[in-house]
């Protein structure tokens, strides 16, 4: 085969750290199978101009409509990694937008805000649209509702739009990271404090923004390298003759980074909060409710009614929890063993580890680690 026939060509913008991510997943799927890349001035990069006159193996991109007919006319496998249209005739690797939504609303009702408010650049825009409908829902199914800000209009009026209580955190989801940072701008011009009054979660935890503002932003990390590797193996497949999924593959966002914009916890009753805390701080510990009581000096039926009337969930719940959710962390960033981390985690056993991690995420452990590593076709 010559190298034409296995060049790839990359359809992508560089300015996105989104899609820079997305890159760096494509570069370590090829390089287990010695792609060369077309280039243009030294960039591993096409332009849609270009793309009308080159013959090559595969592309990988920011596709359209437009470009899709073209490349299928011409016999040209592709996958298409943005969002903006979801039912193109091609094969797709998508990040599930309606799951940043969900997490973004899960994060903030387990930090204990009650009010929530949203916003997108385009609304109307298919990636903006899933991730606050994901939001939405997810507040809704929790007995909440929330307020959907245009951000061209309302966010140099915070203070009017917004109902701010005294003393009560309102959590706002921003779609994107640089629309996070200008709720964050707007507030600083409106005398509104972040958190206290105010809390922001953008997505995609780009180090240049989130880090770059003051107080420091939290994001939804996308981990959107599983994208690119898995865009790269399903290119692969095509390119040797398989066909294309009748469906999108969607890719699941990894978690919420949490900083300064987010440091809050609005839980009223004083001990649940210690508990809370208590619990957080000993996720690596084999802890029982027993323990728990005993540190806080507190009647165990006292506390377990209060915490499930605060948190939702009872002590147990929390607990295990907990647990899963710092066994999560290390199976996204460590290469630790299973039975290893398991102990890390509180679990004298990895059969009951396993149990555990099931019954909180509905997969294994080691299924979360391949999928939110590689990506998943499932």
């Amino acid at each position: 085969m010559s190298d034409r026939a296995t060049e790839i060509a990359l359809c992508i913008d560089y300015n996105s750290n989104y899609y820079r991510s997305i890159v760096s997943g494509v570069a370590r799927y090829s390089n287990l199978k010695g792609w060369r890349f077309y280039t243009s001035r030294g960039f591993p990069q096409i332009s849609k101009q270009d793309l009308k006159n080159w013959e090559g193996g595969g592309v990988i991109g920011r596709l359209t409509p437009d470009v899709i007919a073209d490349l299928q006319h011409r016999g040209i496998p592709a996958v298409n990694v943005k969002s903006d249209y979801l039912d193109l005739p091609v094969a797709s690797v998508l990040m599930d937008n309606a799951a940043i939504g969900r997490q973004a609303a899960e994060f903030f009702i387990e930090k204990g805000v009650r009010s929530f408010a949203a916003t997108a650049w385009s609304i109307k825009g298919a990636s903006g649209d899933l991730k606050l409908q994901g939001f939405l829902q997810t507040l809704e199914k929790h007995g909440y509702k929330a307020i959907v800000l245009e951000a061209r209009k309302e966010l140099d009026r915070l203070d009017r739009v917004l109902s701010l209580e005294k003393g009560e955190t309102v959590g706002i989801f921003a779609a994107e990271d640089f629309l996070g940072r200008m709720v964050i701008e707007a507030c600083a011009d409106l005398g509104l404090r972040v958190p206290e009054d105010v809390a922001v979660i953008g997505v995609d935890n780009s180090p240049f923004i989130c880090e770059m503002v003051k107080p420091t932003m939290s994001s939804v990390e996308l981990g959107a390298e599983r994208v690119g590797y898995q865009a790269a193996s399903l290119l692969d497949e095509l390119m040797q003759g398989g066909s294309i999924p009748e469906k999108p593959v969607m890719i699941a966002p990894e978690r919420v980074v949490e900083r300064q914009s987010t440091d809050i916890l609005e839980i009223d009753d004083e001990l649940v909060a210690n508990a809370l805390r208590f619990i957080n701080d000993h996720a690596s510990e084999p802890l029982t409710v027993s323990e728990v009581t005993g540190a806080l000096f507190c009647n165990r039926r006292v506390l377990e009614k209060k915490f499930k009337a605060e948190v939702g969930r009872t002590l147990h719940e929390e607990i295990r929890r907990s647990r899963i959710k710092r066994a999560c962390g290390l199976l996204r960033e460590s290469d630790m063993l299973v039975e290893v981390l398991a102990e890390a985690c509180g679990y004298s056993s990895r059969e009951r580890f396993n149990a555990a991690f099931r019954r909180e995420t509905g997969k294994t452990p080691s299924a979360y680690r391949k999928e939110y590593r590689f990506g998943s076709k499932n």
